[in-house]
């Protein structure tokens, strides 16, 4: 407790220079909560305002004895008061912002000295956080880009900090407890219902032409990344130069030379390319990575070569974010940005690009039918010959391409034909027909050194010795002189390459000729790309390894199924896109790893996959005939954490109890839309109050947790400072008792709602259709569409009248599990060693207790009435004193979680190990805490 929180006021100049630096801190730089309580503290402590002061330059020149006197005594009222709350929690909310949506929320131990700068496992523990089980699963949260400073004072936010993609990603919003989050994952879920607001955001796009590049450059420069050739910063030219082999000038022309030269502007200048719409992916609005590289360029899919540029630009990006200085910033971070950033990371992790030699069927080649289409054949062929002998190339081609079409499976047509294509400086079609005629006749040693001559006179060495040496390999002792020289001018060409790249003075064109020299390795011209996963295996142990854990019924079955669906993949076979982005380890984090676990894990499910089909919302959950699953961001997923033997992992809480529909529907396994309304977390702040940059501190509250503790305006200083320093005034707070009614779930309803115009419509019409695939598919997509109300029916024992009392789930809450509070301190400090003490000024916020079995005919009214008048919004009585909910019974806590939902509040959760009841109380309080007024304590 500090000397403002005593009732000493500060001055309104004070005031004003604490709002603005405060919000000058949060906007820019947004230092820690410890920092911010430092420079309210000296603030507070420049300026005290005192009774009957006189203004002459003497006396404030030479302050009275009395007033040091009085100075002293608040002083040791401080440090009396401040052993009193040592190890107490403190909870802080930041932001919103008139420009900003993000929040965070922040939580620490009075009196505790921590180093930021080496995070603590214990005090990670302490606050809930839930590590990774599994390789599988890591994908389940983001990982940081942009390098933080390392042992930096101040933990100041970067751009990539003010992008929140999806709480779910952060590995700060759930708790240990589930169907809750921690203190930091509220002011997650603050942020994200803060992000439904609008906010105007310019980002500038670079729309300039990108070089054409071809599919080998692509896969080389693949390959370089995935080798890791050298270590990134060791060659800056270089390294300068790969780059803009992707993205060229970008248009854009530097006067500033200094400028120019820095490596860093780079981050910049990507930031506009990755963001253009027009010819990259948006990873954001697509549940399938796998389609957009699996599927033919279209107006929806990119194709795998746009596809393999985002990914190796998204690398030139990261990679300079990881080396980026730091303090220096560059706008244009979006989340469209990290989703790119993601993926890439991901793919060069887990995929593998390999060339294999294409395969062409010669089995069932059109051959000639009749005798006498064999001889039109050989006569078009021969005319060709004589075409070629008087120079008319052209002609010889046409006639040859007649030869063709009457018998495709001779190669002799096919090579004569690559003879006249090189004549007339077609190269590459010239070697595409040589190579079709080695296909038809492997042995057939004139093609060997035709598609060599092609491939040389593309300026490609290497590629053609390879051709050369097959063609003598073939040849034998008829091994021609021509095949000979050949290999030779293959050989010659090499060397000259080589000398070239290495006597070029230029940097650039040394490396285009590297380049270009390199590139031959991976010409596709002849070979098949195959994409190889090289996580598989993780994959599939960690689907099982899920399954497992949420008690899948169907395990047995996954296990038959997804053992072999790599293979099935190798060997030509096909399987759902989703199911093949799960074997590759290819989603986002959070909700879109969630829906492509659970959706892998139904697809493995051959009894239900084609009963249920996937699922089109991302906070679907799944009804079996037995049991439930629910996201863990769903209202089902939070009221029914609690339930003994339900899990939370990877985004889904279950098993659950299995559910009813209203009306009845037939037993089977289908996706569920639960309809609700988020709740509000944080204060509305209008907007002419947020122009104006006041910033609200205390989680949303007007009066803080020290306000009953302040001098009243008629108090006198002497009676006040010995009633505070009173240690019989300071007692603990009584805790609900423990209650020992119990009560059960008696049923989970789920009650159909009206079906949108759109879909009502078309389930209309599907009534009326016969039966047939196309119906049964429109039949599961109107059930995937639908929206349920759920609501949940309790039965208690307390001999009530009415044992069943049911709640109907209208809003999604937010529920906090805090961490434990640390009381106890040095001895003769008067603090208690199991929970912190409270003066009997603010004893009243802590007796508003409501029964489990009272709770449906509580009102806000009767919070007013605990604080002893009316609420006005203003004044003491606009600070309602929390309502704490004793849920000590068996099964106490899911109705409390219900009754939430259906009064639309959130809440704080004390679970045993828990802070002590004074602090679960200011934790939950909306003054000084985290704004929710309800406080459900379990033991």
């Amino acid at each position: 407790m500090r000397l403002d929180e005593l009732g000493v006021t500060v001055s309104a100049r004070t005031e004003l220079l604490s709002v603005a630096s405060r919000a000058r801190s949060d906007a820019d730089s947004e230092s820690t909560v410890d920092n911010a309580a430092d420079a309210q503290r000296e603030e507070a402590d420049e300026e005290i305002q005192r009774e009957n002061q006189d203004g002459g330059a003497q006396q404030q020149q030479q302050p009275e004895p009395a007033m040091t006197e009085l100075e002293k005594r608040l002083e040791d009222l401080e440090l009396f008061v401040g052993k009193k709350s040592t190890g107490a929690l403190t909870t802080h909310i930041i932001g919103p912002y008139s420009g900003l949506a993000r929040v965070t929320a922040h939580v620490y131990w009075d009196g505790e000295q921590r180093d930021r700068n080496w995070p603590s496992p214990w005090e990670d523990m302490e606050k809930g956080f839930v590590g990774i089980s599994h390789a599988a699963f890591e994908m389940y949260k983001r990982k940081k880009y942009i390098r933080k400073p390392p042992r930096s004072e101040y933990e100041s936010p970067d751009s990539e900090d003010y992008v929140l993609l999806d709480p779910e990603s952060h590995a700060k919003l759930e708790n240990a407890n589930p169907g809750t989050v921690t203190v930091e994952g509220f002011g997650l879920e603050c942020w994200d219902f803060e992000e439904t607001k609008p906010r105007s955001q310019t980002i500038m796009v670079n729309s300039s032409k990108l070089p054409v590049l071809r599919a080998c450059t692509l896969l080389r420069r693949l390959n370089e990344i995935q080798k890791k050739a050298g270590k990134f910063g060791w060659s800056p030219t270089t390294e300068e130069l790969n780059l803009k082999e992707f993205v060229g000038t970008l248009g854009i022309v530097y006067y500033d030379q200094k400028y120019a030269n820095d490596p860093n502007r780079w981050i910049g200048d990507l930031y506009g390319v990755m963001n253009r719409t027009d010819i990259f992916a948006n990873f954001l609005t697509e549940s399938s990575v796998g389609l957009q590289w699996a599927s033919p360029a279209s107006d929806d899919f990119i194709g795998i070569w746009n596809f393999l540029r985002q990914i190796i630009l998204s690398w030139e990006l990261a990679v300079r974010l990881e080396h980026l200085d730091g303090g220096r910033s560059y706008t244009g971070f979006t989340e469209r940005i990290l989703a790119n950033l993601i993926i890439s990371d991901l793919w060069l992790k887990h995929v593998e690009i390999i060339l294999t030699d294409q395969k062409i069927p010669t089995e069932g080649l059109k051959k000639p039918d009749t005798a006498e289409e064999k001889a039109e054949a050989e006569e078009f062929k021969e005319k060709g010959n004589d075409a070629m002998k008087r120079g008319e190339y052209q002609k010889a081609i046409d006639l040859y391409t007649e030869a063709i079409k009457i018998d495709l499976s001779n190669a002799v047509y096919r090579c004569n034909r690559s003879a006249a294509l090189i004549e007339m400086h077609e190269f590459e079609a010239a070697e595409e027909d040589a190579y079709i005629a080695t296909q038809l006749d492997p042995k057939y040693a004139k093609a060997w050194s035709r598609m060599g001559l092609a491939i040389l006179k593309q300026g490609q060495g290497k590629r053609a010795k390879k051709a050369y040496e097959m063609a003598l390999q073939v040849a034998g002792r008829d091994a021609t002189p021509a095949m000979r020289k050949g290999l030779a001018d293959a050989e010659t060409r090499i060397k000259e390459a080589v000398e070239a790249i290495n006597t070029e003075a230029d940097d650039e064109k040394a490396h285009n000729l590297r380049s270009a020299f390199l590139d031959e390795d991976w010409e596709i011209m002849g070979k098949t790309p195959e994409l190889h996963s090289l996580v598989h295996e993780q994959q599939v142990e960690g689907l099982l390894l899920f399954a497992e854990r949420i008690k899948w019924p169907y395990i047995n079955e996954v296990r038959d199924y997804a053992e072999d669906a790599y293979a099935t993949i190798r060997g030509g076979g096909t399987i759902n896109i989703h199911l093949h982005d799960w074997l590759f380890g290819l989603t986002l984090p959070g909700k879109w790893f969630a829906f492509k676990i659970m959706t892998a894990l139904v697809l493995c499910t051959p009894s239900i996959r084609d009963k249920v089909g996937i699922a089109h919302y991302y906070e679907c959950g799944l009804s079996l005939p037995t049991r439930s699953y629910w996201r863990v961001r769903t209202v089902l997923g939070r009221v029914l954490g609690c339930l003994p033997g339900v899990v939370s992992l990877c985004g889904w809480i279950g098993p659950c109890p299995k559910v009813d529909f209203d009306p009845p529907l037939p037993a089977k396994p289908r996706h569920i839309r639960i309809k609700t309304r988020r709740v509000a977390t944080v204060e509305h702040k209008s907007s002419a109050s947020a122009a104006d940059g006041v910033l609200d501190l205390g989680g949303g509250g007007h009066h803080d947790r020290y306000s009953a503790t302040r001098i009243q305006p008629d108090e006198e200083i002497d009676p006040y400072l010995a009633d505070m320093k009173d240690p019989s005034k300071w007692i603990i707070p009584e805790p609900p008792v423990r209650d020992i009614s119990t009560c059960s779930i008696d049923s989970i309803t789920l009650t159909k709602l009206p079906l949108r115009t759109d879909v009502a419509h078309k389930a209309a019409a599907t009534t009326t259709a016969t039966a047939s695939p196309s119906s049964d598919a429109a039949l599961l997509d109107i059930e995937n569409e639908t929206e349920y109300r759920a609501s949940i029916a309790f039965r208690r024992d307390d001999n009530s009248p009415e044992p069943i009392i049911v709640y109907k789930l209208y809003t999604n809450p937010v529920f906090v599990t805090p961490p434990p509070c640390h009381p106890g301190g040095p001895k003769g400090s008067g603090a208690s060693s199991s929970s912190h003490e409270v003066h009997m000024r603010e004893l009243r916020y802590y007796q508003n207790i409501w029964p489990v079995e009272r709770l449906k005919e509580h009102t806000p009214e009767m919070d007013d009435l605990m604080n002893g008048g009316e609420g006005d919004g203003e004044g003491e009585a606009d600070r309602a004193p929390v309502m704490v909910i004793n849920a000590t019974g068996k099964g106490a806590e899911v109705l409390a979680r219900a009754w939430c939902s259906e009064r639309g509040r959130n809440a704080v959760i004390r679970r045993a190990g828990g802070p002590c009841f004074v602090c679960a109380v200011r934790a939950a309080a909306r003054g000084g805490g985290l704004g929710t007024g309800v406080l459900i304590w379990t033991e």
